[in-house]
């Protein structure tokens, strides 16, 4: 008898059950499209952009950014993060890196936060990537503590670049400092220091990103 109730109960929930699993499947599904639809946006923007981000937009910046430089990206807490705003992993080495979209220069603690955190989340190296610059006390600290720092030229650089990494879907490209040269945005040829400095001076035109001279005319 009662396990006839207790059927009579399942098949007349069942109906609600489908409909909340498809509501869940629904939500999922919405969900998915929006961090699509999000990280499309921020693969877009410039340096420019970029200074108007909060800093949780910056954080979710980089992990568009490192995920198309070929590395397998997780986000962290954004409350108690134990020093770390993204984990990079390549297969062979795992990063932590502290995200800083400041004004002014970020100095000491962010570099102390990033060495902190290397234990907690068992990795080998660490970062700090900043749109502004460091303090010298940073930059020392930083080297004693072989602590890779991205500055906004290194943003810059790495950023005009992100557009070619779709096409190597199957390679990532170093971290390190030595991976970095000046691209072209749209066709990914390197291009002069001068020619850098051209389109960082002219940002009202090329918003932050960087073309070799034959791309420029297009823009």
């Amino acid at each position: 008898m009662n396990t006839n109730f207790s059927i009579a109960i399942f098949k007349s929930c069942l109906p609600m059950i489908k409909f909340l699993l498809a509501a869940l499947a629904l939500v999922i599904v919405i969900h998915l499209i929006f961090r699509y639809l999000e990280k499309q946006r921020l693969a877009k923007l410039g340096i420019d952009d970029i200074d108007r981000l909060s800093g949780r937009d910056f954080e979710k910046y980089l992990e568009v950014l490192f995920e198309r430089r070929g590395y397998k990206v997780k986000l962290t807490k954004y409350i108690g993060d134990y020093g770390a705003d993204l984990v990079v992993d390549s297969g062979s080495d795992k990063i932590v890196i502290q995200a800083k979209r400041f004004k002014s220069k970020v100095g000491v603690k962010a570099v102390q936060e990033a060495v902190a955190s290397k234990g907690y989340y068992g990795c080998q190296s660490a970062m700090v990537v900043t749109n502004s610059s460091f303090t010298e006390q940073a930059k020392i600290l930083a080297r004693a503590n072989n602590v890779e720092l991205w500055d906004r030229n290194k943003l810059i650089n790495a950023l005009s670049s992100i557009d070619n990494m779709d096409a190597l879907p199957h390679k990532y490209e170093p971290i390190g400092a030595t991976a970095l040269q000046n691209l072209c945005t749209t066709c990914g040829k390197p291009v002069s220091d001068k020619v850098f400095k051209y389109c960082m001076t002219n940002k009202s035109r090329f918003r932050g990103k960087v073309y070799c001279f034959n791309c420029q005319k297009k823009v």
